[in-house]
């Protein structure tokens, strides 16, 4: 398995002096179309060759290609002592056989067991699983990090939900951190009720990259399901939880004025006390995909106009009775099933050929041909046995500079 951060200077020979000696907006657009660890390796050629990842026109150019392109996934394997993180670069052709390479963590010393908030242009932000006020933003493949500064919370808080994104408007960065306090699982959730002493059940904060502090939102009448918040037209999507509120509500947060509202979602005319659904992000628009109860299929729902209910739409039906009979291998059917019965079936994204990519079983990726109604498993050398898979934009952004 290899290491995206093993540098390995490579002899320059001519290749450096015809690079030399083109004009610098040709060379831009040549090494702007190279995949994120080649471009990586490109930086150990020589001096003039680092000098121009460095140049902000083609981490610009270079970040406009990328987001065009099927992304890198990453994964977080789970560990009892140390976790990790491996990507992949996905290929235009599903049945090409994958690499997994080794990203290594400068901060890992001081957080071995985290979570993956959330990607977004770039950068990835971690979270530390037993300490609440480590929180990193993090380019996997230039290794630049920066460790946000501790956020006080007026209560000891019992468990937290994070979210990451960037709004275009402001050109920022923002990581939101929800603080539930203890006390509220003594007492009824609602957004109408209250309880005991008038405690305060939550706290909000948001931190800036751009003005580098915390800033503290007051109390938020939701409890959020622990999942990375999903980026939609600038705004942080989560669903409710059940317990709590019984319509598994859509919750939002505009990253451009720190307000919360609540989305609404599709009539699925089903019990969502017997199914479960998520949020993800396809072709730009949120979608809602519902695991319905008898375990044989996924639905996919698309707002096409945000925030519009009307425009809700069922776009797509993925289950047993859509692909029998069809070219797929039983290793791929078996697991599709096992995954649906489970309801460990996440939607992660649509790759450049249009299929949809699904995460199955915690790391088990398939790409599903809308067209031809088939299930390929996506070939990975290497694979841990357990791990969280999250889509990444590989690119040389800057923490310092966000684009």
């Amino acid at each position: 398995m290899d290491s995206i951060h093993k540098r390995e200077r490579k002899p320059a020979g001519e290749s450096r002096h015809l690079m030399d000696s083109l004009q610098n907006e040709i060379a831009l657009d040549i090494v702007s179309r190279l995949p994120i660890s080649s471009l990586i390796q490109f930086r150990f050629v020589c001096q003039t060759w680092n000098m121009l990842t460095h140049d902000s026109r083609l981490v610009d150019l270079h970040l406009t290609r990328a987001l065009k392109i099927n992304p890198c996934i990453i994964f977080k394997s789970y560990h009892p002592q140390k976790e990790q993180l491996f990507f992949v670069e996905l290929s235009d052709h599903d049945d090409d056989e994958h690499t997994l390479r080794e990203i290594q963590i400068p901060f890992s010393a001081s957080m071995a067991k985290f979570r993956v908030v959330g990607s977004c242009k770039g950068l990835l932000c971690l979270s530390g699983v037993y300490d609440h006020q480590a929180v990193y933003i993090y380019n996997p493949f230039t290794a630049e990090h920066k460790k946000l500064p501790h956020c006080n919370h007026e209560f000891e808080v019992n468990e937290v939900v994070y979210g990451f994104g960037f709004h275009p408007a402001t050109n920022e960065y923002k990581v939101i951190k929800i603080g539930y306090y203890p006390h509220v699982y003594y007492a009824t959730w609602s957004p109408v009720n209250t309880h005991d002493h008038d405690l305060p059940r939550s706290e909000v904060h948001v931190f800036s990259l751009g003005s580098n502090t915390w800033r503290n939102l007051g109390e938020l009448p939701y409890k959020l399901h622990h999942s990375p918040g999903v980026l939609v037209s600038g705004r942080l999507h989560w669903v409710t939880r059940f317990n709590w509120h019984l319509d598994r509500l859509i919750v939002s947060f505009d990253l451009f004025n720190d307000a919360f509202q609540e989305v609404p979602r599709p009539d699925f005319n089903v019990n969502l006390f017997h199914c479960s659904y998520h949020l993800a992000s396809l072709r730009g628009c949120l979608c809602t995909c519902l695991l319905t109860s008898n375990g044989e299929n996924l639905e996919i729902w698309i707002m096409e106009a945000y925030n519009k209910k009307e425009s809700w739409v069922k776009e797509y039906n993925i289950g047993a009775s859509s692909i029998v009979g069809q070219d797929m291998s039983p290793q791929s059917y078996d697991i599709w099933r096992t995954s649906l019965q489970k309801g460990t079936v996440k939607v992660m994204c649509m790759l450049k050929n249009g299929s949809i990519l699904l995460d199955c079983q915690g790391g088990i990726l398939i790409a599903y041909s809308m067209h031809e109604k088939i299930l390929k498993i996506i070939s990975i050398s290497g694979m841990p046995k357990s791990c969280q898979a999250t889509p990444h934009v590989g690119s040389l952004n800057w923490i310092a500079n966000p684009t």
